[in-house]
This record gives structure tokens, C-alpha cells and sequence, in this order.
């Protein structure tokens, strides 16, 4: 395999790099030496909680992907070689309520950045999808498997990939798609599985759950940005879909169990508690064996490994500022 090309030097637009791992993508970008240019929404009003550290080296664009004319005016400011679009509405749950938003930042969104891209001469395109395109099939999820996504924002960010195929294939963009499977780590918004289990470990909180028997894969967040910066820089893997994931299936019950178990169980799950969801995949986790071999990809932590990290990082903030915007209170129970 080719030696990986270097970023430093290179200027690189991220969507979505305010988010939880848009922000460890900028971070390790900037790290490397790369022109790092970030898409958000609301420069004006408040500045990205998990970019503040970095405001002196990378710029920050304001505009909505949803907006065509922002788009192009973004687009000819930041001169991109590189383009992460990571920029989305995330919510599945709400996405059955908010699917007009859903589908218009969605599908629009990637549309407009498209063809806002369309003129320029880039190196790479990396489209981050989600493990949820795939839907209520057989396990393990590999990337020729026929997706059959069960909820509006699967859909919509199905939708988006196949647009950005159809700009590769018909249109010349040198675009590598990617569906990253579940992420945890620090600085993860805690209407999340891992961090809400931590925290109420933490403050001594009751964990009400579900029986817990549905299955996923969780990967620490730095592992998945090895494989994102990699998508992006590995010569000839244009047009590949390419599966992120470490492929080991946890039950939720099995999980909360480990967390709390490494925290020294200041709390017990209480499981069973609370109804099952109408709508659930009942297992999901990935066959990543394209990504090892085409990027030479592979997950450096395992879960207990990955898990301790983001343990220690949310008693440190939790000690450091009680009232930081990763440790709000509760108001819900898994």
C-alpha cells in the first residue's frame, strides 16, 4: 500500500466540526499541520464550546448547509483541497417529528455542498454516513449488504450518500464514503448511552433502562478519526464504501454493567424498568475487513480500554466545572 499523504499545509473544510467527532477530527488536523477551516452554524451568537481551545489556529465559517448562497460563499473563502462533511441533523428519535429539517439539512445540505464544490479542484472528498443506513438486517453489516434504514434521518442520510456516489461516479468528485459505527469518548453530549451511564454513576443518580438485550459496537472516538484523516489521505480509494468499526458486539445491558463495574458500582442498573422501544435494530455491529485492508485502518482500544479513558474525562470535568455543558441534568431514563 502506498504511504499516506501528509495534511500539513493543506487547506481542509469540515462540516460539522463543532460536533463531537468533527471536533476531535479538527483537533487531530490541526495537530497535523492542516489549513483547518470548520462550517457552524452560530460563530455570532456563541462560539463552539468544543472548538474554544482552538480558536487561534484553525477559521471558523459561519452558514447553514441548507443555504445554497452560504454554501458557495464558504466554499470560495475557505479554498478547500480536502472536504470532511460530517455537518448533519443527528437525532434519530426526532427525526420522525423534525423530518422536514431532517431531510432539508440531510439531503439538501449535501446536495448544496456539492455543487457549491463543484468548480474546484479537490483531493478528496469524505462523506461520513451512519452505521443507521443499514437498518433491520443480518449481522455483521457489510457494505455490499442491501440497507433497509427504519427511520427518517437513515433515510435522508442514505439519500445523501447515494447523491454524493452519483457526483463520483457521473461527476468527478473524488468522494470516499464512510459509515462510522457507533462513537463514544470525551466531551460527548450526554443524551448519549455511555456518557449518561457515567454521569449517573458519578452523581449517584438512578439508571432506569430497557431489558438491555439489544446489541451494538462502540468505538472510541480517536479510532474512528484515525480512520476518517485516513479515508481522506491514502492514495486510490476513491468511490470505496468503507465500514468503520471494531465488529464487537456488547448488549446495552452488558455495558452498562462494564461501566459500572470500572467505576466501582456506585449505582446498579435497573434494568427492565423502562418499555422497549417500538422502533429497534436488534443488533448491530460491523464487518470492517475493507477498511483494514484498503486504509490499513484498525481500532488501537478496546471497549474497557476506551471506556476508562472517558471515565477519567468526565470525573475530571465534573471536578473541574459542574455546571460545563457536557454535565447538565437529567431529565430523562434509558
Amino acid at each position: 500500500m502506498a504511504e499516506v499523504t501528509q495534511l500539513a499545509g493543506v487547506p481542509v473544510f469540515v462540516t460539522g466540526g463543532s460536533g463531537f467527532i468533527g471536533s476531535h477530527l479538527v483537533r487531530r488536523l490541526v495537530d497535523q499541520g492542516a489549513d483547518v477551516h470548520v462550517l457552524t452554524s452560530g460563530v455570532s451568537s456563541v462560539y463552539p464550546v468544543r472548538l474554544t481551545s482552538l480558536r487561534d489556529v484553525i477559521t471558523l465559517h459561519e452558514g447553514s448547509l441548507s443555504d445554497r448562497t452560504a454554501m458557495e460563499a464558504v466554499v470560495s473563502a475557505a479554498a478547500p483541497r480536502v472536504v470532511f462533511h460530517l455537518g448533519a441533523y443527528t437525532h434519530v428519535g426526532k427525526s420522525w417529528t423534525r423530518t422536514d429539517e431532517c431531510v432539508q439539512v440531510n439531503v439538501q445540505g449535501t446536495v448544496n455542498l456539492v455543487q457549491a464544490l463543484s468548480s474546484r479542484q479537490l483531493d478528496r472528498f469524505v462523506n461520513v454516513g451512519t452505521s443507521e443506513i443499514y437498518g433491520a438486517i443480518d449481522v455483521p453489516f457489510r457494505e455490499s449488504d442491501h440497507p433497509r434504514p427504519v427511520s427518517p434521518y437513515a433515510v435522508s442520510k442514505y439519500t445523501a450518500e447515494m447523491y454524493v456516489r452519483l457526483s463520483q461516479q457521473h461527476g468527478g468528485l473524488p468522494a470516499v464514503l464512510i459509515r462510522p459505527f457507533n462513537a463514544y469518548g470525551p466531551a460527548q453530549t450526554p443524551d448519549r448511552v455511555i456518557p449518561e451511564i457515567i454521569l449517573r454513576g458519578l452523581r449517584g443518580q438512578p439508571l432506569l433502562m430497557t431489558r438491555g438485550t439489544q446489541t451494538r459496537e462502540f468505538n472510541f472516538v480517536e479510532d474512528l478519526v484515525d480512520g476518517l484523516v485516513r479515508a481522506a489521505t491514502v492514495p486510490g480509494v476513491e468511490g470505496e464504501l468503507l465500514n468503520l468499526g471494531c465488529g464487537e458486539e456488547v448488549a446495552i445491558a452488558e455495558l452498562a454493567t462494564t461501566i459500572l463495574e470500572l467505576m466501582g458500582d456506585p449505582i446498579e442498573a435497573q434494568l427492565g424498568v423502562l418499555a422497549e422501544r417500538p422502533i429497534e435494530i436488534p443488533r448491530m455491529y460491523a464487518d470492517a475487513s475493507r477498511a483494514r485492508e484498503l486504509l490499513g485502518w484498525e481500532p488501537r482500544h478496546t471497549l474497557r480500554s476506551g471506556l476508562e479513558r472517558t471515565i477519567e474525562w468526565y470525573r475530571d470535568e465534573l471536578d473541574r466545572d459542574p455546571g460545563s455543558p457536557f454535565i447538565p441534568g437529567f431529565e430523562t431514563a434509558r
